[in-house]
This record gives structure tokens, C-alpha cells and sequence, in this order.
């Protein structure tokens, strides 16, 4: 029995689950969706199929919703989705189900991992401690155990996908979860001005080399955010920028803290991890 593991991530937290899942399950081969997206003809082989990503504002990633609406999943029987997440709720297992059910497939088993936050321009944002980290890792090892027994005897399972919310009025509540996932997908990509970098920049490129969707370049040494090319709101050129010299621009709807928080790269991914999935 075969096992396809499709991962994206922007600050090396889906990426380490995936690798350390691929350990546990014999034969299991290790897919990046930014790679895989430029392809014309993307179809799945193995028997049990996976996707981990990162949970970006309650829902799935733009990459890997523009993944499956592309790819062919017709000749896999099982698939489960795996979401990494700074403590938020989830609200994207169904929108994979609805993608699997147009071709006549279903999610079976679906996982929620808490990690490490990676989006210092919200006030909350702290750096994990060494302590706190020793414990989230403590959490994905044991949560691993349970998807490597479901996955292998391809049973269905499904994780509490609920977390912190943002108030304690339930009709604010309803109306943000809706929200925000239909901002994330249909207008955050798109939008100009959200990063800047700031004194800081030494012009070292790694921005450039992390960024997923290829929409950063440098010219005369400092990063330019292509307005041509739509970003997918990884964070990658945010938190592994070594000067921590790259920000978010302040909105009126929503200021941003990144020149006063740290950042947070996975601590076991480099730059050199995130740039591979290219």
C-alpha cells in the first residue's frame, strides 16, 4: 500500500509534520504543492493520499485550494488532511471534501496539530519558548502516532477543529468565520502594499529564495512584491528574514505589530527547506 504525502508551508511547520509522518508510514513519498502546481497534469498514485498545510485565516491555503481544484485524485481510495495551526479554529476540511466529492472521492480522517504562531503582526504574538516548544513537540509526536495507526488501517477519524475565537458574541463570531476564509482566498493574494521592508535590509535575496509564489524579486538589492504575480500569505520572506527586517503595513482595519514582535521560523526548517518546495 502506497501513501502520497502533499505538503505546502511557509515557515517550515507543515513541512516538519509531513517529514516526520513520512518516517512512520512505509512507502510514503514526499510531495510539495508549489512544485507540483506548475505541472499541466496533476494526478494522484498512491492508495492513501494526504494533504498538510497550515491553517491561514480558519481555512486552507490559496496553493492548496488551487491544487485541488486541479488534480486528479480518481485512481487514490483514502485521503486525510492535516492542518497545523497557532491555536485558531479550522474551517477548512469541508471546503477539501467538496473538491474530493466532485470526483466522486471523500475525505476520510481529518487531524488539527497546534504549533508555534508565525503572524507577529497580531498584538498576541510571542516567540515560543525553548519549554514551549519541548512541549509542542511532545503533542505532535503523540498526534503522529494516532494518524500513522488511522492512515495504515485507513480508518476514518475526525479532530476537534475548535481553538481560540474572537469574541464571545456568537453572531460576531459567525459572521468572521465566513469571512475571513472568503478574504483570505478571493482578496488577500491580491493585495498591494502588505509588505515592505524596513532600514534593516542588508539585500541578502533569502526573501526572494523562500518565497513560494515567486512574487518576490530583488532590484537594487531590496525586495520588490511583484504586483503582477499574487502572493499566497505563507510569511516565509516575513520570518526567516535574518534581520527581521521585513513588515506588514499598518491598515486602518488592522494594525500591524511586526516592528515591535520577533518572528518564528520552525526551529528544524532553514530557508534552504522552504525554497526546495519550488
Amino acid at each position: 500500500m502506497t501513501t502520497e504525502i502533499y505538503y505546502f508551508s511557509g515557515t517550515g511547520n507543515s513541512l516538519y509534520v509531513a517529514k516526520e509522518l513520512q518516517k512512520l508510514i512505509p512507502e510514503a513519498d514526499l510531495i510539495p504543492i508549489a512544485g507540483v502546481l506548475k505541472s499541466d497534469n496533476m494526478k494522484t498514485k498512491g492508495d492513501n493520499v494526504g494533504f498538510v498545510f497550515p491553517c491561514h485565516g480558519l481555512t486552507i491555503p490559496i496553493p492548496v485550494r488551487e491544487f485541488l481544484k486541479k488534480v486528479n485524485v480518481k485512481s487514490s481510495d483514502y485521503f486525510f488532511a492535516i492542518a497545523t495551526r497557532g491555536g485558531t479554529i479550522f474551517r477548512g476540511f469541508p471546503m477539501i471534501d467538496k473538491f474530493l466529492n466532485k470526483q466522486g472521492k471523500s475525505l476520510n480522517a481529518t487531524f488539527v496539530i497546534d504549533m508555534g504562531m508565525n503572524d507577529p503582526k497580531l498584538e498576541s504574538f510571542t516567540v515560543p519558548t525553548k519549554e514551549e516548544l519541548k512541549d509542542i513537540e511532545i503533542n505532535i509526536q503523540q498526534k503522529l502516532e494516532v494518524i500513522k495507526k488511522t492512515i495504515i488501517h485507513q480508518e476514518n477519524y475526525q479532530d476537534d477543529i475548535s481553538g481560540v475565537t474572537f469574541s464571545r458574541f456568537g453572531l460576531f463570531n459567525y459572521i468572521l468565520e465566513r469571512l475571513i476564509p472568503f478574504l483570505v482566498h478571493c482578496v488577500a493574494g491580491k493585495v498591494k502594499n502588505y509588505f515592505y521592508s524596513d532600514s534593516k535590509c542588508t539585500g541578502c535575496g533569502i526573501c526572494e529564495k523562500v518565497c513560494p509564489s515567486q512574487k518576490i524579486t530583488m532590484e537594487d538589492n531590496k525586495p520588490l512584491w511583484q504586483r503582477n504575480v499574487d502572493c499566497y500569505m505563507c510569511y516565509a520572506c516575513l520570518n526567516f528574514c535574518p534581520t527581521e527586517a521585513i513588515q506588514i503595513y499598518s491598515k486602518i482595519y488592522m494594525k500591524s505589530y511586526t516592528p515591535e514582535r520577533g518572528r518564528y521560523p520552525h526551529p528544524y526548517a532553514t530557508a534552504d527547506d522552504i525554497a526546495g518546495q519550488k
